[in-house]
C-alpha cells in the first residue's frame, strides 16, 4: 500500500516512519527548551551583563524550542494516528476482495460455467438488478422471465442455462444513490458516470474510469486506487473473474450501467493485463 507525497509515492510503513520520526524532533526540541529554561532558573536575576545576554539567548531558545516542538509532536502524532487508522479497515476491505473473488470463482467453476456476465436491470420479473453468468461461451440467449428469488435458469424458454446471482457492487450502488439523494434509473450512461464520480472523488476506491461508444460497442475503463494491489492479485489469480464475476468497483459501474439505461450490459470481452481494465460491452435491449 502506497502514499503519494509531494508527487512521489512511497510505501505506507515508509509514512508511518517519517511520522515517527518528526514526532521524535518534535520530542527533542521540547527537551532542548525545557534545558534552556532550567539553566535560566540557575542563573536567576543578576546585574552582570554577560549573564543577560546569555539569559536572552536562553529565552529565545526555550521560546523557539517549545513552539516548534509541539509543532512537529503534534504533527508526528497526528500522522502517526491517520495513517494506522486508515490502514486497518483498508486492509479488511483487500481482503474481502480477494475472498469474494475467489469464492465466487470456485462456485462458478465447480458449476461449470463459462460464459461472460451479464448485468440484467429490474425488468421483467425482477425488482432489483441481477448478473446473469450463462453455462457456455457462445451467442447468450437472455431468459424471457426472472424472479428474485430465482437463481437457477435452465433455459426451458429457450434462453441460455446459467445462474442469475445479486452483483457484488449493487449494495454500494444503493448507497451512493442514498446518499446522494439522487436516483439513476433511466438517467443514461453519461447521467450515470458523472454521478459515479464519488467512486474516484470521495471513496478513493477507483482512481478513473470512463464510458465511451465506439462502433456500436460500449468501452468502459477502468483502475482501482485504494484497491489496486487486491486487483492486481485477483486479475493475476483469478483472470477469469474480470468477465464473469467482477469485483465491487467493477460491478458497481456496470450495474450503474444496467440500471440508468434499463437494458442488459453484456461483457463481449475484457483486457485485464493491465491496471487500466479495458471492457467491451453490449447494450441490449431485454
Amino acid at each position: 500500500m502506497n502514499l503519494r507525497i509531494l508527487g512521489r509515492t512511497i510505501p505506507l510503513t515508509t509514512g508511518r516512519i517519517i511520522a515517527f520520526v518528526i514526532a521524535v524532533v518534535g520530542v527533542v526540541l521540547l527537551l532542548i527548551a525545557f534545558s534552556a529554561n532550567s539553566q535560566i532558573a540557575q542563573i536567576g536575576e543578576t546585574p552582570d551583563p554577560t549573564l543577560q545576554e546569555k539569559i536572552a539567548q536562553l529565552e529565545d531558545e526555550r521560546n523557539l524550542g517549545v513552539i516548534a516542538g509541539i509543532g512537529f509532536a503534534f504533527l508526528g502524532l497526528f500522522g502517526i494516528a491517520v495513517l494506522g487508522e486508515a490502514s486497518t479497515p483498508r486492509s479488511v476491505s483487500e481482503d474481502e476482495m480477494m475472498s469474494a473473488a475467489r469464492t465466487t470463482g470456485d462456485i462458478i467453476r465447480a458449476l461449470q460455467l463459462s460464459g461472460n456476465a451479464v448485468y440484467l436491470p429490474a425488468k421483467h420479473g425482477l425488482s432489483k438488478e441481477r448478473i446473469f453468468i450463462p453455462g457456455g461461451k457462445g451467442q447468450t440467449i437472455l431468459p424471457t422471465a426472472l424472479s428474485d428469488d430465482l437463481t437457477f435458469s435452465p433455459g426451458k424458454d429457450g434462453s441460455s442455462p446459467g445462474v442469475a446471482l445479486e452483483p457484488l457492487g449493487m449494495g454500494l450502488l444503493d448507497r451512493i444513490e442514498k446518499e446522494l439523494g439522487t436516483h439513476l434509473s433511466g438517467v443514461g450512461v453519461e447521467a450515470t458516470e458523472g454521478t459515479l464520480q464519488i467512486m474516484k472523488h470521495g471513496l478513493s476506491l477507483i482512481r478513473d474510469f470512463h464510458f465511451k461508444e465506439r462502433e456500436g460497442r460500449t468501452i468502459m475503463r477502468v483502475e482501482y486506487k485504494d484497491l489496486l494491489e487486491a486487483c492486481r492479485t485477483v486479475r493475476r489469480e483469478r483472470p477469469d473473474t474480470c468477465r464473469q464475476m467482477s469485483c465491487i468497483g467493477c460491478a458497481c459501474l456496470l450495474t450503474g450501467a444496467a440500471r440508468a439505461t434499463g437494458k442488459a450490459v453484456v461483457v463481449e470481452s475484457v483486457d485485464n493485463s493491465k491496471d487500466n481494465v479495458v471492457f467491451t460491452l453490449e447494450l441490449r435491449e431485454w
